[in-house]
């Protein structure tokens, strides 16, 4: 692991409050086979039986999870959930060696649809199998879903609590949407709270894609809760340090803050952003302003927790005579493009409630302040150059999708965008 620390601004203004940003970014290392000598993980399927999951899509998914069990190690764990007005476990959790593959694919072939859709019952019965893993295994329970609950629990928020409340037993719960007519608001509430990913599957085949993904995430990783700890020698009154992005845990320190963010897969490099909002500083407290930066990360390939240490160097200047500093472009950048997680998430809302003028409008505002940033692009690395155009092509893309599918969209787009994740659907590209 190799991290590098850097601020938009090297110097401020004595006297004077203010902000800026940090960035922090992490280098994972380098898997030389992937799945080698990694943790044990659970994973629960739960899939949505209801009648509504006919024409084809019930049958996609139950061969899509029967194609994929071999990507599972012979140490991971295993358990398949599906529900519809009831919830039936067809494989209690157990360690893939002493499963038979063929046997588990005989069993998901007799699923066919029917009934209602109970999503809170199937999701329950899923943390329920996840609760079975050994102590110290972490769990991903993916829930498959292409409707609203229609019995049972319909709120979004208790969703969501209970993702939050398994989330502290090593619990992390993703969720992907079939076709134009799931709750979007149910399973984002589930993915966003319990720190996995909401993938909308609009098209019927995109499913595959959203499982591969969630499978390549588990054997790629490489890091596991990466943390960084940002601190000052002492307290300073009025100091804030607000991570940008998603993050798992924030803990307020005396002198400033620790958050971890989550893991990294192999090779991944990844920039981590805070605001940092100053008071007046006195300069005859000192010259300067040192922010002590420790990143720390579990090694997947041998357990240990990998520590690391650097500073960050704010030169306080006099007001007479300040000249205003170059900003460093990667921090502004990185910052910009976390900032899109909100517009997003404000223009699927709109686009949920039915007002897709506003929607349009909003993407397109994001659309022409990233195209700005893309004509510059030049100056930054190839990592955020990247993740600009990325971002670019997905707001493009959005500005021209369909009324029914857009708030969907833009709601995966902006989980994305939190994560830092690239589409999925465009690796092959």
């Amino acid at each position: 692991m190799r991290h590098h620390a850097r601020v938009e601004v090297p110097r401020i203004k004595a006297g004077v409050s203010g902000s800026f940003g940090i960035l922090i970014e992490v280098e994972a290392p380098v898997l030389p086979v992937i799945n080698v000598s990694r943790k044990s993980q659970s994973v629960v399927f739960v899939i949505d039986r209801s009648g509504s999951m006919g024409d084809g899509r019930l049958d996609l998914v139950k061969n899509t999870i029967g194609e994929m069990l071999g990507s599972l190690a012979p140490t991971d764990f295993l358990s398949i959930v599906s529900f519809d007005n009831v919830a039936e476990t067809h494989v209690s959790l157990t360690q893939v060696k002493d499963l038979d593959p063929q046997a588990i694919r005989r069993e998901l072939q007799t699923l066919q649809p029917r009934g209602g859709t109970d999503i809170g019952l199937g999701f329950k019965a899923g943390l329920d199998q996840a609760s079975k893993s050994p102590e110290g295994v972490e769990s991903k329970l993916i829930l498959l879903s292409d409707g609203g609950a229609n019995q049972g629990v319909t709120d979004p928020a208790a969703f969501g609590q209970l993702a939050a409340m398994a989330t502290e037993h090593l619990v992390q719960s993703s969720t992907i949407g079939i076709g134009t007519n799931y709750n979007e608001h149910i399973l984002v509430a589930m993915s966003e709270s319990g720190h996995g990913n909401h993938f909308a599957a609009v098209e019927l085949d995109e499913a595959v894609t959203g499982l591969q993904d969630e499978l390549d995430g588990l054997v790629e990783r490489s890091l596991q809760n990466v943390t960084v700890r940002i601190t000052t020698a002492k307290a300073l009154n009025g100091l804030t340090l607000k991570p940008i992005g998603f993050n798992r845990e924030t803990v307020a320190l005396p002198t400033g803050t620790s958050v971890r963010f989550g893991d990294q897969v192999s090779n991944e490099t990844r920039g981590y952003a805070f605001m940092a909002s100053l008071p007046a500083l006195r300069r005859d407290l000192g010259e300067q302003l040192i922010f002590d930066v420790e990143v720390s990360a579990v090694d997947i390939q041998s357990g240990q927790t990998l520590v690391q240490s650097s500073q960050i160097v704010l030169e306080v200047a006099e007001p007479q005579g300040f000249v205003t500093p170059a900003t460093d472009e990667e921090v502004s950048a990185e910052i910009m493009v976390y900032r899109l997680t909100q517009i997003k998430d404000e223009a699927a809302r709109a686009g949920n409630r039915g007002d897709f003028s506003s929607a349009k409008q909003i993407i397109l505002a994001a659309l022409a302040e990233v195209d700005e940033l893309a004509a510059r692009s030049h100056s930054l690395s190839p990592r955020l150059r990247q993740r600009v155009m990325q971002e670019r092509q997905e707001l493009d893309e959005l500005s021209k999708r369909d009324d029914v599918e857009f708030s969907k969209r833009a709601y995966e787009s902006s989980i994305r965008t939190a994560r830092a994740k690239s589409d999925p659907r465009k690796k092959e590209q």
